[in-house]
């Protein structure tokens, strides 16, 4: 931009017999260009759009041991990164509660301005999770408040065991678990997102509880529920959860401690109209390459479940329940997709076509109605467990839900007495 300054200069030369008249109005002329042209390269914030969606991250406190709060902050930079590539939040809000410990938490506005995020703390809650109907609710409603749109999604990361009941497993259960999660970390294996129920060591909340928590608040409904969590992709959270969200985005089994790559889901996850089939993609690329320093950690799996679709499948399992008996035992090549002993997450394709295995005719309903239930799926070649079983395991099926209906564990059995899901099938 040196020409116009360089002009004006030569202007003055040349024409100084006229007068300073002249002079100082190619001189203001030359400073218009200049400011013209410094405006044209302001990079836009995201208050100049329309907010059509309010993101939700929920990352209450996870417990003493195996504490997630340093993979949080990777998460929330990560999303930042992913807000930044595309130029801005446009047409979302985002909002993120975090916990750094049992009794504190911050409700965070993130923004976007002049090309970089920056957080904006909105409330300081003496509580680091909001774990009843009630206190979900509250919270819920001063996202509304303080980020009203016409949509509204949630990504909630913590610890997860699936559609289990805290109250279900038993103080040998736990110092099982809890030893063997000792054990295989100073073995030097990572840890996972896996612990009890949904939460963590400390504090945990049922998948009923979640679900009457949103439905009660203002959100009432909601466009996705995205678990970073272990072993959420199962029927029974999925019928609990189907009339608070439309879709539920979730792994089957474990999910390494890392969580999702928000980085490269964000731009998939963030637009009105979530690009579900791309944000499952992104996950198995990186999860197809991820490493743990130098050591390659290749595992993976992640599912999006439309819970509209579940009074179809609620349906086809009515029938297969009167001909077959839900729970009944299929045998020991059925596929596991946990560490725990006994196993307590089953794939579901897997044990439906063992149940119902010469009945061609029911099998196809089955199959065309999980099509619709689950209309995206992916998993590596092996899932990880950090549990009594830890390791690397096979997968030779994996639908994208599992089912515990069969399970002899402990858990299993004194949760199936509260389930909505298992009250079907009585």
């Amino acid at each position: 931009m040196k020409f116009p300054v360089l002009s004006s200069c030569v202007v003055y030369r040349s024409l100084k017999s006229i007068g300073c008249n002249i002079f100082l109005f190619f001189c203001l002329l030359a400073s218009s260009i200049l400011v013209s042209c410094k405006k044209d390269h302001i990079e836009p914030d995201d208050t100049s759009y329309k907010k059509e969606k309010t993101i939700f991250v929920y990352m209450p406190w996870t417990g003493s041991k195996q504490n997630l709060y340093d993979y949080f902050k990777n998460n929330i930079e990560d999303i930042k990164k992913g807000i930044v590539e595309q130029g801005g939040l446009k047409n979302t809000n985002l909002l993120v509660f975090i916990a750094k410990s049992k009794d504190k938490s911050h409700l965070i506005r993130i923004g976007y301005q002049k090309g970089a995020c920056y957080n904006d703390t909105l409330t300081v809650y003496p509580d680091g999770a909001m774990n009843t109907p009630h206190k979900l609710a509250a919270l819920l409603d001063k996202v509304t408040e303080v980020a009203p749109a016409p949509l509204y999604s949630m990504i909630i990361g913590c610890h997860g065991v699936g559609w289990i009941y805290s109250e279900s497993v038993s103080p040998a259960m736990r110092r099982r678990i809890s030893t063997a999660l000792d054990k295989n970390q100073a073995m030097g294996l990572p840890i996972t997102r896996q612990s009890r129920y949904l939460g963590g060591t400390d504090i945990q909340m049922d998948i009923d509880d979640l679900a009457n928590g949103i439905k009660r608040s203002k959100v009432q409904h909601l466009q996705f529920l995205l678990f970073d969590d272990c072993n959420m992709a199962n029927i029974e959270t999925a019928y609990e959860l189907n009339r608070a969200t439309d879709y539920i985005i979730a792994c089957p089994t474990e999910i390494m401690g890392h969580g999702m790559p928000y980085s490269d889901m964000w731009k998939y996850l963030a637009p009105t109209q979530p690009d579900y089939k791309n944000a499952i993609e992104s996950f198995h690329r990186f999860y197809s390459n991820y490493s743990i320093g130098s050591l390659p950690y290749h595992f993976g799996t992640i599912s999006v479940t439309d819970c509209r679709k579940i009074d179809e499948m609620i349906g086809v399992l009515e029938t297969i329940h009167n001909k077959y008996t839900l729970g009944t035992d299929v045998g020991s090549e059925l596929q596991i997709l946990d560490g725990y002993v006994p196993s307590v997450f089953f794939d579901f394709s897997d044990y439906i076509h063992r149940l119902c295995a010469n009945d061609t005719e029911l099998i196809k309903r089955f199959d065309a109605t999980l099509l619709q239930l689950v209309p995206y799926e992916r998993h590596t070649e092996a899932y990880f467990s950090a549990l009594e079983n830890a390791g690397d395991h096979y997968i030779k099926s994996c639908c994208g839900l599992t089912i515990s209906a069969s399970s002899t564990n402990n858990m299993v059995s004194r949760s199936k007495y509260r389930s909505n899901f298992y009250a079907l099938f009585q």
